[in-house]
């Protein structure tokens, strides 16, 4: 409670009354000064029994909802409801973060003397990812005369948890067919002394005594093991690509958006089986974030809380700008080799593979992934999420992620079921998608590789829909064909560097196949 400057004035004047009538024996004026002293002492009493019944009353702030996407709106209610009325007004402030947009200027509700119920409803939204903590609600109150006035916080308050926008209708898997086992989850083939029951056989000579189950023993007649699957932990790293092309999308859903919620499986697999799990993220400049595989709440809530926040960087970067493998260089020499003056001339610039690993060593996706394998240790998992606008670099970059001796598992998103106009020529989209596809399959061909497209569901069947779905043979010929076009245009998809399978290494080595 603070007593206002009329409260003081007041006080003055009793003041002065008293010494007045004291002083000059006046007892019209020590009557007038002591009345205004009780006046005073009696409306401070009857403002604090009010404090009293006024927290014991119903001002709250609440929501229906507790999640939401950025940018969704959030109905809230602010309500205020008195178990009496009070002689003065009560002003209500539900206390909104900055950060979040209110649909009203001010979206506090008053009550005036005697009322006591009002309440109100507004929306919120956040372009944050997070919680959105709404209250506790502040109450402002100045009572009758304007002698005192406070402020206090009731307890109550809502808090609303805001998510990235889930991109509609994902689709996850192979050649337009999807995934059908979950990624993320563990696998093993061995058993052994685990958790989860695997089987129950005969007991064999050399098999442990302590491992004998006596039920199916005492049920068989003879003495039988049970086998539980081997429990294993996964060290697991993720290099998110968000590079400017990432953000290319329609409706709101970038490639991005789509390549986010597979990390989101990720990072709750890692949490459930308690994987030490990793993050590094490339930008258009180079990598932006680097953290080791820990395990941990210490490491996947702020792992999450990243992956939730990550944008699209800019690119100066000209579009079309891959880099040309020796493959493709070579491919092109032999083209040169006319004996015409200008094919003399140019043939050596493409024969030469050195500006190849100079540029390479450049790429921020392999210069990340380099990063990365350097500290990952044996067996670990490289999981990359990109797209194909630069095939020759995620080549190489998922060459490097295998050095360790893990499994690399790549989520590809095709450019063509993102950009916008992409689907208007269907018959143009195919193909275009058949050569992302024998681009993805390449990659799966790789030992201890693993490729998957991620796109709008919609998009790919309408893509692959075109004229009907086509038969499996039909398929495969159009498979075969954008292979043939991907070799003669592109790099040939079963070959490696021209130096060994090192781009790190001198560019005079002798070629290795995949």
């Amino acid at each position: 409670m603070r007593a206002t400057r009329g409260y003081w004035s007041t006080v003055a004047i009793a003041g002065t009354f008293t010494l007045l009538g004291v002083a000059a024996t006046n007892p019209v004026l020590l009557a007038g000064g002591v009345t205004l002293g009780v006046w005073l002492l009696a409306n401070q009493v009857a403002f604090l029994r009010t404090l009293r019944t006024l927290a014991a009353s119903d001002l709250s702030v609440g929501t229906l909802r507790e999640r939401v996407a950025v940018g969704e709106p959030v109905l809230i209610r602010l309500q205020a409801h008195l178990d009496e009325a009070l002689p003065f007004g009560v002003s209500v402030d539900p206390t909104i973060p900055p950060s979040a947009e209110c649909s009203e200027p001010s979206p506090t509700v008053s009550l005036e003397a005697g009322d006591r119920s009002v309440d109100t409803t507004f929306e919120v939204t956040s372009p944050l990812v997070g919680d959105l903590m709404l209250g506790p609600p502040r109450v402002a109150i100045r009572a009758a005369g304007g002698l005192f006035d406070t402020t206090i916080w009731t307890s109550t308050a809502a808090e609303v948890t805001v998510r990235p926008r889930a991109p509609r209708n994902l689709h996850v898997g192979e050649g337009g067919s999807p995934l059908t086992s979950r990624y993320g989850e563990h696998r093993s083939d061995t058993t052994g002394s685990g958790l989860e029951p695997y089987e129950v056989r005969e007991y064999a000579p050399g098999d442990e005594l302590s491992r004998i189950d006596w039920k199916a023993t005492a049920r068989l007649n003879h003495p039988h093991i049970r086998e539980f699957e081997l429990t294993t932990t996964h060290e697991t790293v993720l290099v998110v690509d968000h590079r400017a092309t990432m953000g290319v999308g329609l409706n709101d859903e970038s490639k991005l958006d789509y390549l986010r919620g597979i990390a989101h499986s990720f990072i709750n697999a890692a949490t459930s089986f308690g994987d030490p799990l990793g993050l590094y993220t490339v930008g258009d400049e180079g990598t932006t974030t680097t953290r080791k595989p820990t395990a941990g709440i210490e490491s996947y809530d702020p792992i999450r809380g990243l992956i939730e926040n990550i944008e699209p960087t800019e690119s100066n970067v000209r579009k079309g700008s891959d880099d040309v493998s020796p493959s493709r260089a070579r491919n092109r020499a032999s083209r040169l080799d006319d004996g015409s003056a200008l094919g003399a001339t140019l043939r050596p610039y493409f024969e030469t593979t050195t500006t190849y690993v100079r540029r390479l060593r450049e790429r921020p996706l392999f210069r990340t992934m380099q990063l990365a394998h350097s500290r990952l240790g044996g067996g670990a998992w490289t999981v990359l999420l990109t797209d194909d606008t630069n095939p020759t670099e995620v080549r190489e970059a998922i060459k490097l992620a295998r050095r360790n001796g893990g499994q690399v598992l790549v989520f590809l998103a095709p450019s063509v079921l993102y950009e916008p106009g992409g689907l208007d020529d269907l018959n143009q989209a195919y193909d275009r998608y058949l050569t992302f596809e024998e681009f993805r399959a390449s990659l799966a061909r790789m030992d201890r590789v693993s490729a998957f497209e991620v796109a709008p569901g919609d998009r790919l069947d309408a893509v692959i829909d075109r004229h009907g779905a086509p038969t499996r043979r039909e398929r495969s010929r159009d498979v075969a064909r954008a292979s043939r076009r991907y070799q003669e245009y592109g790099e040939n998809p079963r070959q490696g560097l021209a130096y060994g399978d090192d781009p790190m290494r001198s560019s005079e080595g002798g070629h290795t196949d995949e």
